[in-house]
């Protein structure tokens, strides 16, 4: 893409148009703030915050459920008539306050909840009890009927954490579509390293690679067997210097700590 550019065209033009890109929705609205909004650092996408603050509720737990079979339960909201049309949100990050109680390795799975919807075509298939209560909506959250892992007073339910993955990992298991693996649906959660690493005011370079190897012990031993560190030999892509042998961490390099 960048080759397709005038010789000399600035790197500065190819972010801009990327961002102006990404901002198309705002773009085509026409709206007055459009070009300010294309270029603001500071702007967050309003579905995905909004999922954000949606992740943060802890909804009512439902104690009662009605016990029908999968058939009657498409039934049921065959002749209530739900469907896609009635989905509220379309987009959820599947994070919560329960599950991280407990762990918090990865980061939230984005669930395209109308995507979903609109391939298998029925919503029995996850949605698949209702409450006991006639006042009650149909379709509730997860979270409603799946919360802590272990509940005393309800044993027969699987805590939220393993309603998500049996769910979702056996359907895609199943269908042969989808991520199976951790890191396929979750981003890793990085610890945030400030509150991590101990320096003192003026570091020199072996005190941060030391500090590093207090917690990453075995990456430093891997690192050690890589070409990286073991490196020396000749530059085969240096005109006239093929047949030199370069400084390296593995000959004479003084940088190695």
């Amino acid at each position: 893409m960048i080759k397709a550019f005038p010789p000399g065209a600035p790197a500065r033009l190819l972010v801009v148009l990327m961002v102006l890109i990404w901002a198309v929705p705002a773009l085509a609205a026409g709206t007055p703030e459009a070009d300010e909004l294309a270029l603001d650092p500071n702007w967050k996408a309003p579905d995905q915050e909004d999922a954000r603050e949606r992740a943060k509720e802890v909804v009512p737990f439902i104690e009662a459920v009605v016990d029908e079979c999968q058939l009657c339960r498409q039934q049921r909201l065959r002749d209530v008539g739900l469907g896609i049309k009635d989905i509220t949100h379309s987009y959820f990050l599947l994070e919560s306050p329960i599950i991280k109680q407990r762990e918090n390795h990865y980061g939230p799975v984005r669930f395209m909840h109308t995507k979903h919807a609109a391939a298998i075509q029925d919503c029995a298939v996850c949605h698949h009890a209702r409450p006991a209560d006639k006042a009650a909506k149909e379709t509730v959250r997860c979270s409603a009927c799946h919360q802590e892992s272990f509940r005393s007073d309800h044993p027969e339910r699987i805590g939220l954490k393993a309603a998500y993955h049996q769910q979702c990992i056996d359907c895609h298991r199943t269908e042969a579509k989808g991520p199976v693996d951790c890191v396929g649906c979750h981003p890793k959660n990085v610890p945030d390293h400030k509150e991590l690493v101990k320096l003192p005011a003026n570091p020199a370079p072996w005190d941060v690679t030391a500090e590093c190897l207090r917690c990453h012990a075995s990456a430093g031993e891997d690192m050690l067997a890589t070409s990286h560190w073991l490196w020396r030999g000749h530059s085969a892509y240096t005109l006239d210097r093929q047949k030199h042998v370069m400084h390296g961490k593995g000959t004479t390099a003084i940088n190695n700590f």
